[in-house]
């Protein structure tokens, strides 16, 4: 982008500041389709990426080990389906052809009879990506892939309306991290305080409104649940030496290519979760400050402009969550029965009177003499109008001055 300003910095100054109208035009424009804040998007429309998990094997798999692999299968799906964003293969290297070498080698590391093999989403059967945890193939350690106590409270936390939970990643120095964990504490509270939901947001609670009327440009903006809406930070900490994490702590600790440096052994780490368990990269050291704290509170809680996920920085957690049935069940859209949000004009329908009854509701009712037969009208959203009368009229601005360029 800065070099598309460069070349316009060569033409006539008036051209460079049409092109700088233009992008300000189109930034404002963006900036009002959604206002629901980034946290709360993630949470409602972002579907969280599946982790790979191989498992790896030489022949034929026990009774057990068949066992343990039902086991698996049955606990990522529950009544309503999926509960877990986790795939898995078995590798058989009596069978393997394509990428035999590879699976030797990463097998042969584990030590074990059959073992498994946890990689990022979409990364599973990449030539060049190694796993981010590995470990022998038995159900104990695949329960602790699946789940596990910090993961599960940080599901409980967002469900209650938490913002994000600050996972704080221990120094392993008891007095620093006390101090820093205090410091964070603080930062919540300023963050709480300081920062407020975006303008234009529309909770579940406004459809109580008899005389609500929703326009083409509020669909984007309706909340898609009643968990509660709030800026509020919650700090939990994780201990790199927690054995019931180590699943966790090598999620977090892949994110980024250098956090497993020795340089960074023995810093704290503060990682921001949200949505259904999205992450941001780390603040790392010195880093974890309040002007660092609050900026990442600053982008979830602001709207989400950018509505495609991978777009946005993060990376999502392995977690254990039947998160559309749990939404689903906090919805007073399907408790009252309104219709889904598959456009504009449903919304607008389900919060006026029905104009279309049959001729003989008509005859029981009738319409009073002499009143003219109320009509509903779509109000036609006010940043559009702006946006296009704008742009005509800068549009008529640049064709004239590069019409008295062109003439010299």
């Amino acid at each position: 982008m800065s070099g598309l300003f460069n070349v316009w910095a060569n033409r006539p100054r008036a051209l460079h500041t049409i092109r700088l109208f233009l992008a300000l035009m189109l930034a404002s424009v963006v900036a009002e389709a959604c206002q629901v804040p980034v946290f709360r998007y993630a949470l409602e429309r972002w579907r969280p990426d599946p982790y790979q998990l191989v498992i790896v094997h030489e022949g034929n798999l026990t009774s057990g080990q068949k066992a343990d692999l039902l086991h698996l299968e049955e606990s990522l799906v529950g009544p309503n389906g999926p509960v877990v964003n986790l795939r898995f293969d078995t590798v058989d290297l009596d069978k393997e052809k394509e990428q035999l070498a590879r699976w030797q080698r990463i097998h042969r590391e584990s030590k074990a009879s059959a073992s498994m093999h946890l990689f990022y989403p979409f990364q599973g059967f990449e030539e060049e990506d190694a796993p981010i945890w590995s470990g022998a193939f038995t159900k104990k350690k695949m329960d602790a892939i699946l789940n596990s106590p910090i993961r599960k409270e940080l599901v409980k936390r967002i469900m209650d309306g938490n913002s994000a939970v600050w996972l704080f990643l221990e120094s392993g120095d008891k007095k620093r991290d006390d101090e820093l964990f205090k410091e964070l504490e603080n930062h919540a509270r300023v963050a709480q305080e300081e920062i407020g939901i975006p303008k234009g947001v529309i909770q579940q609670s406004a459809f109580d409104d008899p005389d609500l009327l929703l326009g083409p440009e509020d669909e984007e903006n309706v909340l898609e649940s009643s968990v509660p809406l709030k800026i509020a930070f919650s700090i939990h900490r994780l201990s790199r030496k927690d054995p019931e994490e180590s699943v966790l702590l090598s999620m977090l600790m892949n994110l980024e290519d250098d956090l497993l440096d020795e340089e960074f052994a023995n810093q704290p780490m503060l990682f921001s979760v949200f949505g259904k368990g999205r992450v941001l990269p780390p603040l790392i050291g010195k880093g974890i400050n309040e002007e660092n704290a609050l900026g990442d509170a600053g982008y979830l809680c602001g709207p989400c402009s950018c509505q495609v996920k991978n777009q946005n920085p993060g990376m999502d957690l392995l977690v254990m969550k039947d998160w559309w049935t749990a939404l689903e069940g906090t919805s007073s859209i399907v408790e009252k029965e309104l219709p889904p949000l598959s456009g504009v004009e449903d919304l607008i329908a389900a919060n006026q009177p029905d104009l279309n009854r049959t001729e003989d509701q008509n005859s029981s009712a009738p319409t009073p003499t002499g009143q003219p037969e109320e009509r509903v009208s779509v109000p036609f959203p006010k940043g559009l109008v702006v946006a296009v009368v704008f742009f005509s009229v800068i549009l008529l601005v640049g064709t004239f001055v590069l019409t008295k360029n062109r003439e010299r």
